[in-house]
């Protein structure tokens, strides 16, 4: 490189190594041969790695930054890969590695899950408060049953999230006991999930998702300071209250995320300890409609309903037509004394979504925001003026009920994809 024109180069190396810091990690790899001023540059730099494709060459590149960083620490590892032969080099050179801030690791669910010796955490445990690891997630791969042995902790991990993970209950207790400072737990998918039993002093948020095996024993004794607790997909006519009894919540706000409200038998016995719900809803069956607002009945402290709209009918598809007899909503304890905010996601207009959304609106004695997101593309502000009166049409059973729309650029296809992964999600 010409050294008249690279007026560059002859900055201080503070200011040279923040601007290859900013780089991707190929472009910032691809500085060292620009000359010898700036070879030593990035290797001397805190690793910040971040690869976020699942392409085949991406173990290698993983695998070269932390050969090339071998001499600094790791402030932040964040990969989304394959599992291939690729993966063991580069998690035997992260083994005795300490990371510093966020450590993601999420494989392709393709193949065995890698396994995940004791050793890779270890090197992050016992470091000083001002320089140690906060955030952890992995997805699809095996826990070794001797992770987070010995005295030392993880001092100031927030935040843990394990998907598609094989670990023990042991184990797993074990990691959030040695978390001093935990202060949201997400589960999803974690497999032999049988007991869950935790005791932490600082954990305020629990999330519970998509359970492979039923849980046999739940208890939250331990974690006095509880503030929130979310069960997806999770069969909670079974969990409550044998497993989980209103005695034991230390938490006031207890969240549920259902699948589908369209059960082959409707469950009838009422569950109080329900503030916030999820469902997905399709709104082209009528049985569907009558079994939602049959749900709501179900959970008489809800205060937040959250719907995800997938209504892929088309005009060809007649199926949904017909009326539907909806209940009285003043039968429903929820709507006439606690129910304040609902949201329509993914909302297209259709009959049953405006029908569903009066019946609300109309009968929900405290209702003060209804939030509905539609699509950007497909709606004009004299359509959202034109819905907002179909939807208010029926009156308003609470003065200070909102109806808000916003228009959001998701891609359609996408919540397509997502409906047909909800629908093979199973209640266990």
């Amino acid at each position: 490189m010409d050294t008249e024109q690279d007026r560059i180069s002859l900055l201080p190396d503070c200011v040279l190594g923040s601007i290859v810091s900013l780089l991707p990690v190929k472009n910032a790899a691809a500085t060292m041969v620009l000359s010898r001023r700036w070879r030593p540059l990035w290797p001397s730099l805190p690793l910040v790695l971040d690869v976020g494709d699942h392409s085949p060459g991406a173990g290698r590149l993983i695998s070269g930054a932390l050969s090339s960083h071998s001499a600094v620490r790791i402030r932040r590892f964040r990969v989304d890969t394959l599992n291939d032969e690729t993966t063991l080099p580069w998690l035997r050179a992260l083994e005795g590695r300490r990371v510093d801030g966020s450590l993601v690791i999420r494989f392709a669910r393709k193949g065995p899950r890698p396994v995940f010796r004791p050793y890779l955490l270890r090197a992050s445990m016992g470091a000083d408060t001002g320089a140690a690891l906060r955030y952890l997630e992995l997805r699809w791969c095996v826990l070794h049953p001797r992770t987070a042995e010995g005295p030392d902790t993880f001092p100031s991990l927030v935040t843990m999230h394990l998907c598609s993970v094989v670990i023990s209950n042991e184990v797993l207790h074990r990691v959030i006991a040695v978390c001093p400072a935990l202060r949201e737990l997400h589960l999803v998918g974690v497999t032999h999930l049988r007991r869950f039993v935790p005791c932490s002093g600082s954990l305020l948020r629990v999330r519970i998702a998509a359970p492979h095996v039923p849980i046999q024993e739940m208890s939250f004794r331990g974690t006095p300071n509880l503030q929130r607790l979310e069960l997806w997909h999770a069969d909670i006519w079974r969990l409550y209250p044998a497993i989980i009894n209103q005695a034991d919540m230390p938490c006031k706000s207890v969240d549920l995320a259902l699948p589908t409200p369209c059960f082959k038998v409707m469950p009838k016995r009422s569950i109080p300890i329900i503030t916030a719900l999820t469902i997905n809803m399709k709104f082209s069956d009528n049985e569907e409609l009558r079994n939602a607002t049959h749900m709501l009945s179900l959970f008489p402290f809800l205060k937040t309903l959250n719907i995800l709209c997938y209504n892929f009918l088309s005009n060809k598809d007649k199926s949904g037509s017909g009326q539907c007899q909806l209940p009285a909503a003043d039968t429903n304890i929820c709507l006439s004394k606690h129910l304040k905010n609902v949201t329509f996601e993914e909302y297209c207009g259709s009959e049953r979504e405006v029908e569903f959304a009066r019946f609300i609106v109309a009968g929900a004695k405290t209702l003060t925001t209804m939030q509905i997101v539609v699509h950007a593309a497909n709606w004009r502000d004299e359509s959202i003026s034109s819905h907002r009166d179909l939807i208010c049409r029926g009156g308003k059973g609470s003065p200070e009920a909102q109806v808000n729309f916003r228009k959001s650029k998701k891609d359609k296809n996408m919540l397509r994809k997502r409906y047909v992964t909800v629908q093979r999600v199973p209640i266990v």
